[in-house]
């Protein structure tokens, strides 16, 4: 009979510690892990999470696994050869990987050294090939929603699924931030929509949307609203461009954008309604903020009680949809929503419960040491 360790030597690999919805997660994971008797080492580039994860008593060991330092092959050799030596010095049980290129070394070191890894894919953008070098690899795959399950389906590649699980006690209701507010020049009264995404590919699409169907609400209604806008990328300039045009026509800021915030807490408290999905829709949730969910695949809608499943199985229209997006849908949809307060903090109330009793990181982290017992034992 295989004996277990009493505790998970866990390395877990990412590019870098970058401001975004996977590295939230698995920092979320990190906190959780400890007391369930996992002890997670990082190794992979830095960035502004960095303090975020040595806060958290995670052990970070830098090694630079970008994808343009790994494109020179020398660098490829000495990115390989020091997770191995990571792996040895600190006897590690378990790697779990989460993007590529840096997954994929981390894949190989661990299966020369015989050690089981978890590739958990965040959504359906990988490439094929490098999908199938990793199954070919041993590793064993993780989905975060069923839509990603499905596209590994399609490529002959099993899957666990296992949800992305939200830290309620950093995602949570509290009181609009009276000094946020100030600043921001919104007015006591007036609405916010929350729009939180990096601004790249068809999420910025997306972001443009919003604010043309913000201007059209702003122009044809008397309904004064604020557009705030967290996040960046390589489209920011094309949207700060199109917020300013916006802007300077109603000789009123009421699209702002705020760049990338690490308290996104507080931005989604300030809003009446957060415009987002996938990780984005449940961490609103969890602060009790109702969610309109449009992502990379196209638009969902209104999550409400009678559609949590369905949002849920869409993964909030981040990897597949009900419709495509248009200005006018947008606007539609926002200005019934916005006309009466109360069903927007009940419909927050109802989502918060859902997300709490079903994307709790707690839960998710229990899963995932599961996975990882049975791994090992297997091994």
């Amino acid at each position: 009979m295989t004996i277990m360790p009493k505790r998970i030597r866990l390395l877990m690999v990412m590019d870098s510690l970058s401001l975004g919805g996977t590295e939230t997660y698995v920092l979320s994971l990190v906190k959780a892990f400890p007391s369930l008797g996992v002890m997670p080492i990082y190794a992979g580039g830095t960035g502004v999470m960095y303090e975020s994860f040595v806060r958290a008593g995670c052990p970070i060991l830098r090694v630079d696994l970008t994808a343009e330092k790994l494109m020179d092959p020398a660098n490829q050799e000495h990115a390989e050869r020091t997770l191995t030596q990571i792996m040895r010095s600190r006897k590690i049980d378990l790697v779990h990987i989460h993007q590529t290129p840096s997954g994929m070394y981390a894949a190989e070191a661990a299966r020369k050294l015989g050690i089981p890894v978890v590739f958990t894919v965040h959504g359906a953008y990988y490439a094929t090939e490098q999908l199938q070098q990793l199954k070919e690899a041993g590793c064993v795959f993780v989905s975060v929603s069923p839509p990603v399950q499905a596209y590994l389906d399609r490529q002959s590649i099993p899957s666990h699924l296992i949800a992305n699980g939200i830290d309620f006690e950093q995602y949570r209701s509290a009181k609009s931030s009276d000094e946020l507010r100030t600043n921001l020049r919104i007015s006591d009264g007036e609405k916010v929509i929350v729009y939180a995404s990096r601004l790249a590919w068809d999420k910025a699409a997306v972001c443009a949307m919003l604010i043309r169907a913000a201007r059209m609400i702003r122009f044809s209604e008397t309904l004064p609203i604020h557009v705030i806008i967290v996040g960046s990328g390589n489209q920011a300039a094309a949207i700060a461009e199109l917020t300013e045009s916006v802007n300077q026509e109603s000789n009123t800021p009421f699209i702002h954008m705020v760049g990338s915030q690490m308290q996104m807490r507080d931005y989604y408290n300030l809003g009446d309604l957060v415009v987002g999905t996938g990780r984005v829709a449940l961490e609103a949730m969890a602060c009790g903020k109702p969610v309109l969910a449009i992502g990379n695949h196209g638009y969902f809608g209104l999550v409400d009680q009678p559609v949590y499943e369905e949002a849920w199985r869409y993964y909030f229209g981040d990897h597949d949809s009900k419709d495509r997006p248009s200005e006018q849908l947008i606007c539609d949809t926002i200005s019934q929503l916005l006309s009466s307060n109360e069903s927007l903090v009940e419909l927050g109330r109802r989502g918060q419960a859902w997300a709490k009793g079903n994307f709790h990181i707690r839960d998710k982290a229990v899963q995932m040491k599961q996975l990882y017992e049975s791994l090992l034992q297997r091994t």
